[in-house]
């Protein structure tokens, strides 16, 4: 499960928020940072993975002939419900006669068994508790992004291979390249160069 797979955080560090790109925009993980860790998640949603699930308007999942599939039942595994969808073609003696065959030859079709397809019953519930688009959660959301750019100019300070090893070696190597960020940004906007904030090797050519 993803919990087993989450890192170990020490009972004196409270998470409150958690931020990601549409690539972690999944319920199972949205699930276990609300209902698990008790935080707030800001991860924007993926709306190619959206558009890619076609759905009749009785909620029923479309195949890729454009056929509205069966409902065939809830399965729950762990601690996730699924909702199950089969080809009409093979389950409905009465679609098979005006659809003897599949428009796609789709493989499943050709063993016999018809494809198949899973819709998460908790992706949606899950949803609701986001408030996407409210300004709040533009504003905590954008912080991502002001984090990658810092992250980008530690990687100018040694930090893709440190020179170091050991936690706290490591640990110290990491305050001493944020503090330089900090020394930098602060010269440049002391010094009338706030164009150049952002530029570290401007500062330090020799690194």
């Amino acid at each position: 499960s993803l919990s087993l797979n989450w890192p170990k955080i020490d009972s004196t560090f409270s998470v409150c928020a958690v931020i990601a790109d549409a690539g972690l925009d999944s319920a199972k993980v949205l699930s276990f940072i609300i209902n698990d860790l008790k935080a707030k998640p800001y991860i924007a949603r993926n709306l190619r993975r959206e558009k890619d699930i076609k759905v009749s308007p009785s909620g029923n999942r479309i195949c890729l002939a454009g056929f509205e599939m069966l409902y065939w039942g809830k399965y729950k595994e762990g601690n996730r419900t699924r909702v199950k969808f089969v080809c009409p073609i093979i389950h409905s003696k009465k679609f098979k006669k005006e659809h003897p065959f599949c428009p796609w030859m789709h493989p499943q079709f050709v063993k016999g068994t018809g494809c198949f397809a899973y819709t998460q019953v908790v992706s949606e519930d899950i949803r609701k508790q986001i408030a996407y688009g409210t300004p709040e959660f533009k504003k905590i959301y954008n912080l991502r992004s002001g984090c990658e750019r810092i992250f980008s100019r530690l990687l100018d300070l040694c930090m893709q291979n440190p020179s170091v090893r050991g936690l706290q070696a490591v640990s110290n190597h990491c305050t001493i390249a944020h503090i330089t960020v900090l020394l930098i940004a602060l010269t440049a906007a002391k010094t009338g160069n706030k164009d150049k904030i952002r530029f570290v090797k401007s500062f330090l050519p020799n690194i």
